[in-house]
């Protein structure tokens, strides 16, 4: 099998979670829902802070490149980096820039701001994800309200904050991390508005459905404004109402104000790298970027790897039962033109990657919580709906959760469906990465050459020496010498006579990593 990774704390943790999560089931079983979900978020604030805590290093894919270039916008916020200095031998690429565009900044300030806050930790860097993903859980039951009825709301935002996904975006432990973290909520957020908008078209609605919009565009660019697709296309049905039409035209005017703003700064100060960054986005369309390939189904395969045990053949008809069953016009235009068009795009766009659909996520929980509650309705006892829609609602949440798999996903013991050697190499490196500190501090200026691919960033995390990848190149040595820096390079089983000249060799004895695991 496998070792477990929680500790007696984290399993305590665990243990108050489901207790909470069980008293909240039962508050909603006796008609307290507000009490019942406010229960259900504090759960899901205990799991998502046990996934905070489960890796003490940054994870490779994307988490550590966010982490340095967070704690870089710490002293300067209008200005990303991932190197600050320029005598580095930088590229265009995205894993090796100066000034780092790859993302827009809402998710990263929120970082720079957990790192200020509670100091450059591992798990500061996360803290943003817990609040977000914990956040997630009432704005789903508010939607699955609007959506349908109460009992939806709450069984949706119960397999919410018991789901994988969740979970592992919050502990950094899936591609994109923390910037999907964020983004998933903050376009949730935005459909919540634009819902309360369609029963009471109040301008506050308006208005924060277009700032949520703009916090998601500014997290992760195009697709954060998808909410103006149903309320372009529900200003297009039927007979035209003026508050449908002066409504979106708030939201669009608050979304574009900030993003607008955003893009002019980057344009102006960065335009060589902002030039390349829309036109490396844009490639993602027509060709797939960093290997990142599929077929036309890869999103549709992917829903049973990161929502399991949900899959594509579940979630169809529940989402067509939800549609047909929705009330209002502005409803099942909202359901039918969000699933078909985010799919469509990807569908199309030739680079694929895991949670590009899963913007979807609430939307898929919502329809199955909408599931589960109609079939109890069937059942020909009253008495025993509501206790069987909360005993099926646990059931598939545990499933969901899958506690083997987020074991396996985090243990040093070898397993099917984990990475364990990698993950060991890890905890080694972070054990030991205060000597080759140690050792390379000695001088008032120093940068470090040869660490290997990604305990390089690493390394410049928790130091704040400019670190690279590979071997230092005769003129890179010599750039660096004139700004007055001693070039340092790890040995890493090389002989020492071939280390470059003008540089300090790093030898093995002091710090070495493990030839076993390399990316």
């Amino acid at each position: 099998m496998f070792a477990d990774p929680f500790t007696p704390e984290q399993r305590g943790l665990i243990a108050a979670t489901v207790l909470l999560a069980i008293v909240a089931a039962v508050q909603q079983w006796k008609s307290r829902p507000r009490f019942a979900i406010l229960l259900l978020s504090g759960a899901a604030f205990l799991l998502r802070l046990l996934a905070a805590f489960l890796d003490p290093f940054l994870n490779d894919w994307d988490e550590v490149f966010h982490a340095v270039v967070a704690k870089n916008m710490m002293t300067d916020p209008l200005t990303p980096m991932l190197y600050k200095e320029t005598a580095m031998p930088l590229t265009t690429s995205w894993s090796q820039q100066h000034f780092w565009l790859h993302k827009p900044p809402f998710f990263l300030w929120q970082i720079a701001l957990s790192l200020k806050l509670f100091g450059l930790h591992v798990w500061a860097v996360r803290i943003p994800s817990v609040l977000w993903m914990t956040v997630l859980v009432p704005v789903i039951w508010r939607l699955g309200t609007l959506l349908r009825d109460e009992r939806t709301g709450f069984v949706a935002a119960f397999l919410a904050a018991f789901a994988f996904l969740p979970q592992e975006l919050t502990s950094g432990a899936l591609n994109t991390d923390h910037n999907d973290a964020v983004f998933i909520a903050v376009v949730a957020c935005s459909w919540w508005a634009w819902l309360e908008f369609v029963r009471s078209p109040l301008w506050k609605w308006a208005l924060l459905t277009g700032l949520f919009a703009a916090c998601a565009v500014l997290t992760k660019w195009y697709i954060g404004a998808c909410v103006f697709l149903p309320w372009g296309l529900w200003v297009l049905q039927g007979k035209f109402a003026w508050d449908r039409l002066k409504g979106l035209l708030l939201a669009a005017s608050a979304m574009l104000l900030p993003v607008l703003a955003w893009v002019l700064h980057i344009t102006n100060w960065f335009p060589a790298e902002a030039a390349y960054e829309w036109t490396f986005k844009a490639r993602h369309f027509a060709e797939p970027i960093d290997g990142h390939r599929g077929s036309w189904t890869y999103h549709f395969d992917i829903i049973g790897k990161v929502i399991p045990p949900l899959t594509l053949w579940v979630l169809l008809p529940a989402l067509a039962w939800l549609f047909w069953r929705s009330g209002r016009a502005a409803e099942r235009i909202f359901i039918a033109s969000l699933v078909i068009a985010v799919h469509a795009f990807f569908m199309v766009a030739q680079t694929k990657m895991l949670c590009y659909t899963m913007v979807l996520f609430p939307l898929y929980v919502i329809a199955m919580g909408h599931a589960i509650v109609s079939i109890a309705e069937q059942l020909p006892w009253k008495n025993v709906r509501v206790p069987a829609t909360m005993a099926a609602s646990i059931v598939l949440a545990s499933f969901m959760f899958g506690y083997d798999r987020v074991s396996a996903r985090h243990s040093t013991e070898v397993t099917e469906k984990g990475d364990p050697k990698w993950r060991r190499q890890n905890i080694e490196v972070m054990r030991d990465l205060p000597r080759l500190q140690r050792f390379v501090s000695q001088e008032a200026k120093a940068v470090l050459f040869n660490m290997h691919q990604n305990h390089h960033l690493r390394f410049m995390f928790s130091t704040g020496i400019e670190t690279w990848a590979w071997p230092p190149s005769p003129e890179d040595v010599a750039r660096l010498n004139a700004k007055g820096y001693t070039v340092f390079v790890l040995q890493d089983g090389a002989d020492p006579s071939t280390m470059p000249v003008n540089t300090r060799m790093v030898p093995d004895s002091v710090f070495a990593i493990s030839r076993e695991v390399r990316l």
